[in-house]
């Protein structure tokens, strides 16, 4: 048996599991094997020492009420489950998907033309659940237990590769929940659902384009948000470099889908949540080993993270967002720590993810040492809102409804001052926004020509709304964090000339000009106004070619990221068939691995044709 992940992989915990706080008063119930790899079925044995009955599920759903629950009696076998039938894996696809869509108009319908995938394309895992009932009828706390049998590498094909090229193991996530939560009609936050129904009749009515994609802008049950559209699961998180397997962290939770445009696609992401109704407060293992806070510590908890699809690239190479962040470190913006991890679903393979940090009010407090109730973020998404943008961490004070409210000292001084070009107004500005946050924010930005979605969505500031004299980052000045940037170099070597602030990705939705609503572009085009600030952004460009994206740098740093999810693709694309192959996502078209080579090759060599411009334009405002 393979029960135990040698502690010499340099990852912290490993060689114990982050259990939940008074996990042992509240959950009597004992499994006689712990989750994990093992070479052999056998039969697995339940104890409780408070004389209850104990049911267990084997289906994911929560045995304290689930009509498929099972008493225990004498043990449970555990054996090798790999071909046998799908569940949540044979749900039709036209259930949850309108990326892979097409408008029919003889049915007035949007179809998915994807299919479910084989029984043998699907790799099984078993999920156990149980819980323990008095006789008065009062249950313990539900704990799950996850179980692989048989040889890693053959559950994941490609880990020991992948883990090679990483030098570190694989997360492998199993997610499991009851059925309903996921794809019932009225509340399963999976699928289309009634919402989508209804939303696509009103559409219709009102004389909306039958087009192909026009489902993908519609509401659905998958498009919900907040509280009321999160789901209680259990998590079992395991670190595997395919020889040896370790379950580190063992967890009730609650659990969302995640994204925006990506909530309509095939594979849809997802966002967990650690909470005390759940369990635990936070989530008690270093999930990123090198996370660190601005002192050095490492970050060993966490109240959320996110299980990302990719985003726009989920089917193509899936990596390029957390590529490019994870080049930007030194940059004055916060970044996502992330990881590759394979994800099963109620017992099935549910796909390659990116494991990433959660821009939670949490993470500013856990990076950057401010008080989590002081943060306030706000995110740009044009096409959703009428401001241009939405308050995504943080609260209006009581009776305040205008959605601006935390961008009032800033935009009263858009309106008060027609530029920086006075030093006085330069420095006062400074005061509000950090100028060298935004200088690197945007000069990132312009270098990968991170196109179509930005700037007009994918924009984030922050800051505290309180002032703390003895921390940096608590001094009330609005500063950027980069995400969803996989739109960097995503076209190639075909656009490695593009003039990303002349011809503006964005041009109904927000202009790298003051024309413009936008108060991400506003920061930067007031700043561009200054002489000062100028030189400091033409430098930060060429400091990006010369360093980060030197071709020698930003190569090898793509060569290891095709390393690590290389041998990973084969059995993720033959789980959602006709999406695409390996050999597509290394070699083909838009947003390949191939495609990315060639944008570094040739995009240092125009650099200096938007400098020259900037200078032009800017010059004259």
């Amino acid at each position: 048996m393979t029960g135990a992940i040698i502690c010499a992989m340099g990852i912290a915990g490993l060689c114990g599991c982050a259990m939940s706080e008074n996990e042992e008063e509240k959950n009597p119930i004992e499994f006689s094997v712990e989750s994990g790899c093992y070479e052999e079925a056998f039969d697995l044995k339940l104890t409780t020492g408070d004389g209850g009955a104990i049911y267990y599920t084997l289906d994911g759903s929560d045995p304290a009420d689930s009509a498929t629950r099972i008493e225990y009696t004498e043990s449970i076998h555990i054996e090798d489950r790999r071909g046998a039938a799908n569940v949540v894996s044979a749900v039709e696809p036209n259930l949850f998907d309108t990326a892979f869509a097409y408008f029919d108009k003889n049915t007035d319908s949007v179809v998915s033309y994807a299919t479910a995938p084989s029984d043998d394309a699907v790799d099984k895992c078993t999920v156990v659940r149980a819980v323990s009932i008095a006789a008065d009828g009062g249950c313990s706390d539900t704990m799950g237990k996850t179980y692989f049998i048989g040889d890693m590498t053959e559950h994941i094909i490609g880990i020991e590769e992948s883990c090679e090229a990483a030098t570190a193991p694989l997360a492998v996530i199993s997610i499991s929940m009851d059925y309903d939560d996921l794809f019932d009609e009225e509340n399963g936050i999976y699928v289309r659902g009634s919402r989508f129904e209804n939303a696509l009749t009103e559409y219709l009515a009102a004389g909306g384009e039958r087009s192909d994609d026009c489902g993908r802008k519609l509401d659905a049950n998958y498009s919900q948000r907040g509280r009321e559209w999160e789901r209680e699961a259990h998590i079992d998180f395991f670190e595997s470099d395919g020889t040896s397997t370790q379950e580190v962290l063992s967890q009730n939770c609650g659990i969302r889908i995640q994204g925006n445009y990506s909530r309509s696609d095939l594979q849809k992401g997802f966002r967990l949540y650690a909470r005390t109704e759940y369990g635990d407060k936070r989530f008690r293992y270093p999930i990123f080993p090198e996370k660190t806070d601005d002192n050095g510590k490492p970050v060993e908890t966490y109240k959320s993270f996110i299980l990302r699809n990719g985003g726009n690239c989920a089917f193509i190479s899936k990596f390029n967002d957390t590529y490019w962040q994870s080049m930007l470190a030194e940059m004055d913006c916060d970044t996502q720590n992330s990881r590759p991890a394979v994800v099963y679903l109620n017992g099935e393979y549910w796909g390659l993810y990116i494991l990433q940090e959660d821009y939670s009010d949490e993470y500013f407090e856990d990076t950057h040492g401010v008080i989590s109730d002081d943060v306030v973020l706000y995110k740009g998404d044009a096409e959703r809102y009428a401001s241009g943008f939405k308050l995504d961490l943080g609260k209006l004070p009581e009776g305040e409804t205008d959605e601006r409210y935390y961008f009032a000292e800033l935009n009263d001084f858009f309106v008060t001052h027609k530029d920086l070009s006075d030093e006085s107004d330069y420095e006062k500005f400074c005061k509000l926004v950090d100028k060298d946050s935004c200088r690197d924010y945007f000069a990132v930005e312009s270098w990968i020509n991170n196109k179509w979605d930005w700037p007009g969505k994918n924009w984030a500031m922050w800051k505290t709304v309180n002032v703390d004299p003895d921390n940096p980052y608590a001094d009330g000045r609005w500063r950027f964090n980069f995400y969803d940037i996989e739109f960097g170099g995503i076209c190639g070597e075909s656009e490695a000339s593009a003039n990303t602030i002349r011809e503006d990705n964005y041009t109904k939705y927000g202009l790298l000009d003051k024309a413009t609503s936008n108060p991400a572009v506003l920061c930067f085009a007031y700043l561009m106004t200054n002489a000062k600030f100028r030189e400091e952004f033409y430098q930060t460009l060429n400091d990006l070619g010369e360093k980060q994206f030197s071709y020698e740098n930003a190569n090898a740093v793509l060569e290891q990221f095709e390393g690590v999810y290389g041998p990973l693709y084969e059995q993720f694309f033959a789980r959602y068939p006709g999406t695409g192959s390996r050999e597509e996502a290394l070699s083909g078209g838009y947003g390949s691995v191939k495609c990315i080579r060639g944008f570094l090759q040739k995009r240092n060599l125009y650099i200096q044709n938007m400098i020259d411009y900037c200078k032009e334009h800017y010059g004259e405002m």
